[in-house]
């Protein structure tokens, strides 16, 4: 990271690529959360992103090749409404309804949304060995995403197509309360 202190001009994209981070280091965040509108942290090992919340300006968001979980998601504890694209490839996130739960209520404007090569992802691109394991098809699985998250517009590798009906899909609306924290 000393090509960050040794750079005194600003920019509003900020690229910390295999960095071995586990967390932002608090100084990155002061000095950058005010302007960065481009984040990629990818092939990092973090653990917490409540520091996510300082970046307020931040609208493109990638966090590829992170072995982050569900439970990587939840230390967010506030919503970042001003993103639409967030980039989760390659991670392993393995429970489908929680993880567009917490995805749904985090970032609530989101637009674009990649979950290529996680367990949850039956992209057919054989970016995990064990997507064959998968008890739904893409269909299923695109058509679940559209329906949770209204505003999205491309998902995975394409534009978001709600054609389909579910019966089983899930009504989050209805067994959310106030009381519940995911």
């Amino acid at each position: 990271m000393k090509a960050l202190d040794d750079d005194d001009s600003y920019s509003d994209k900020l690229i910390l690529v295999q960095q071995n981070l586990r967390s932002m280091p608090t100084e990155i965040v002061q000095r950058y959360a005010d302007f960065t509108e481009h984040l990629d942290l990818s092939y990092n090992c973090l653990k917490d992103l409540s520091w996510l919340a300082e970046f307020e300006q931040l609208r493109y968001l990638v966090l590829d090749s992170n072995r982050m979980h569900e439970s990587q998601l939840r230390t967010l504890t506030l919503p970042l409404p001003q993103l639409e694209v967030l980039m989760l490839n390659k991670n392993e996130f393995s429970d489908l309804t929680t993880t567009i739960k917490l995805i749904k209520r985090l970032f609530p404007n989101l637009q674009y949304l990649s979950l290529h090569g996680n367990p949850i992802c039956p992209d057919g691109l054989n970016l995990q060995p064990f997507s064959t394991y998968l008890k739904y098809d893409y269909e299923y699985y695109s058509n679940f995403i559209a329906q949770s998250l209204g505003k999205l517009k491309f998902l995975d590798h394409g534009l978001v197509q709600r054609s389909y009906n579910y019966e089983s899909f899930p009504n989050y609306d209805s067994q959310i309360t106030t009381t519940t924290r995911l």
